[in-house]
């Protein structure tokens, strides 16, 4: 990485402003010039894109990134933010292999933290050869903090007996009890955001925003220039959702809340509600909603947390107001029910607005469970899908997580990207975080490596979708996204070509500009950070 001044001034060509980025392969995207050598940036613009530098405009500043290629900045399109932060600045738990290790994570981390809440993320029982910690034992180890532990999909917790006698969890439902009936420390359902909610409530100010800093600096690292940041009052509450809004970021932090108030997002001026509003749980929790019982535990078909006419009534005073939303449904049956209740909005709609509900580009976010007539519903509504990849890398193929959960018939039409692309469905890819890492060239790579080979699409469509589709979804096309005169200058520079690599992962991003500033990396341009 080079900087310099630009050439001697001709005192017959305009001043010389902005900085001109050269790198071996620039990376547009675009469908007219898709590939270039040098961007020039000036204030929040890309002003010119090009294959010989010194064509360029005038400017004040070179960067040579020798070595690199320069494309637009990533999008995730899916995460919870606070909590990725806490995983960051806290208790790790995706390493651990059994019950023991976990507990032994615990209290390791317990003999050096200090704060009222121990607050971990990770853990997933499905492999373990052992049962989980009770709560006896994991206040034990503990040490006198109140323990919450997140399992890897967010929809289950293991907590220890303090917070059991401390958190208001009277007649809450989701409280698993063990063989012997008695109260098991794990907690599914409303239970769970009982407890996640007091927990938050119980660390200190300055423990959260320390968090939220981490996490988009880690963003930022790895050549993510936005997200769709999912909160909601299941999730981490209203006062983190204000954080979101009003804080000033290095990237940028688009915020979904994740309840039935709409007076919530209009209040804030945004353009959006719902996001992560539960229809239902997760396949690993067994709280997904199916048309069919689990395979591994006939006794449940998962649940669906709302009823039709409540959608229903939802969706359309979202719509009538403008907000485009977006609704967490995993399992066919929750997915059936956002088709259900979307049709019932467009026959209300029909003569008022009957195109409202593809202008406005709703979202389902996971999809997960898509046997194929789901698939027509969804591109004949105008849905767009916001989609986890590396969920099929984790869980997929014949010895996994969806495979024990579904049986082989239904786990064959998990993640049907391809199916989905080629109906014109809208993809928008991202990680889900701290359900998986932020990562968005394992994403890439995980979108084109399907243990089923005919739900791959390409390594362009998985760029593509884990770029422009975050900005589809996000209704940002028009300024963002593609490398080009005129768009504005989100931008990421990867040592190598992983556009191009065998595999992609790993590349280490060297310089992230959002806004036209950086927000990782050195470059002669405004820092974003502080702003």
């Amino acid at each position: 990485m080079n900087a310099t001044p630009a050439g001697g001034a001709d005192p017959l060509r305009p001043a010389p402003r902005g900085t001109l980025i050269v790198a071996d392969r620039v990376v547009t995207l675009g469908h007219a010039r898709q590939a270039a050598r040098a961007v020039l940036v000036r204030g929040s613009r890309v002003v010119w894109v090009g294959d010989d530098p010194d064509q360029a405009p005038p400017h004040e500043h070179r960067l040579d990134l020798d070595g690199c290629v320069l494309g637009p900045a990533f999008v995730d399109a899916h995460v919870h933010l606070t909590p990725t932060g806490l995983g960051l600045t806290g208790l790790d738990l995706t390493s651990a292999r059994s019950g023991e290790e976990l507990l032994h994570a615990v209290s390791s981390y317990a003999s050096q933290h200090t704060g009222r809440v121990l607050w971990g993320h990770g853990f997933d029982p499905h492999a373990y050869p052992d049962d989980l910690p009770g709560p006896d034992a994991l206040a034990a180890a503990a040490g006198g903090s109140a323990v919450y532990l997140s399992r890897v999909d967010g929809h289950a917790a293991l907590v220890d007996r303090n917070t059991l006698a401390s958190a208001p969890l009277a007649r809450a439902e989701g409280i698993e009890r063990n063989g012997a009936g008695q109260v098991s420390g794990l907690l599914r359902r409303e239970a769970n955001h009982i407890v996640r909610r007091w927990s938050i409530g119980a660390m200190s100010a300055h423990e959260l925003d320390e968090a939220r800093h981490a996490a988009v600096a880690h963003a930022a690292s790895l050549g993510i220039g936005s997200v769709h940041e999912m909160g909601g009052p299941d999730l981490m509450g209203l006062e983190d959702f204000d954080a979101w809004v009003t804080g000033e970021w290095p990237i940028e932090v688009l915020p979904y809340w994740g309840g039935l108030e709409v007076e919530i997002p209009i209040a804030r001026d945004l353009r959006t509600v719902g996001g992560d509003l539960f229809l239902d749980g997760s396949l690993g929790s067994h709280t997904a909603a199916l048309c069919e019982p689990y395979s591994d535990r006939p006794s449940t078909s998962g649940h669906l947390e709302l009823d039709d006419d409540t959608l229903t009534d939802w969706l359309e005073e979202a719509t009538r107001a403008g907000l485009q939303t977006g609704v967490h449904a995993i399992g066919d049956a929750a997915i059936s029910q956002v088709v259900r209740c979307w049709r019932a909005v467009a026959a209300r709609l029909e003569h008022a607005d009957g195109d409202a509900i593809r202008r406005l580009r709703h979202r389902v976010e996971h999809g997960e469970v898509l046997p194929p007539p789901l698939l027509d519903d969804l591109a004949e509504l105008g849905l767009v899908v916001s989609a986890q990849p590396m969920f099929e890398h984790r869980w997929g193929g014949p010895d996994g997580m969806y495979r024990s959960r579904l049986g082989a018939r239904r786990a064959s039409w998990s993640n049907p990207y391809r199916a989905l692309a080629d109906r014109g469905v809208g993809l928008a890819f991202g990680s889900d975080t701290n359900v998986t890492p932020m990562d968005p060239w394992g994403t890439v790579w995980a979108a084109e490596h399907r243990h089923r080979p005919e739900h791959a699409v390409t390594r362009l469509e998985a760029v593509s979708m884990s770029t422009l589709g975050g900005r589809y979804a996000a209704r940002q096309e028009r300024w963002v996204g593609v490398v080009r005169a005129g768009m504005r200058a989100d931008l990421a520079a990867f040592e190598g070509d992983p556009y191009a690599a065998d595999d992609p992962r790993g590349a280490r991003c060297v310089l992230a500009v959002v806004h036209g500033r950086v927000a990782h990396g050195q470059a002669p341009l405004p820092s974003a950070h502080g702003r």
